[in-house]
């Protein structure tokens, strides 16, 4: 006696419940990320072996070896104009991160130090390289 075999049929998989599930990984994803913004000129930053955690509301202060100014990723012309953005900004700001070169001029890291003091901003920070595994940013 045959037996008659019968064709096998490909499971269906629907596709709409992946699509949904992948968009919304997706938008998950891109509202979960931290974005880091890098000033557009190096800054090497002296050594140090003590290490402070600081608040997550911060703003960070670029000063580059030849005096250059950035904001995060806005370059200020002049100290002035640093100025101008830290009063807009005074309220969002708890902490203010300046990474100053290890060469940059002593004059423009305290007259930045001035500038935020007068806008009401009393936690300053100097950033420094930690340890032997530190970089320049």
């Amino acid at each position: 006696m045959m037996f008659q075999r019968k064709k096998r049929e490909m499971p269906d998989i629907p596709m709409a419940p992946l699509i949904d599930c992948v968009f919304l990984l997706l938008i998950f994803f891109m509202v979960a990320t931290v974005m880091r913004v890098n000033p557009p000129f190096k800054v090497f930053l002296p050594d140090s072996q003590v290490r402070q955690d600081f608040p997550r509301k911060k703003f960070n202060l670029y000063i580059s070896a030849a005096g250059q100014i950035s904001l995060d990723d806005r370059i200020m012309p002049t100290l002035d104009d640093l100025e101008e953005v830290l009063a807009i900004n005074e309220n969002k700001i708890e902490t203010l991160i300046i990474k100053a070169d290890k060469n940059a001029r002593h004059g423009i890291v305290i007259d930045t130090m001035e500038r935020a003091k007068r806008r009401a901003i009393e936690n300053i920070a100097i950033a420094v390289r930690e340890g032997e595994y530190a970089g320049s940013i």
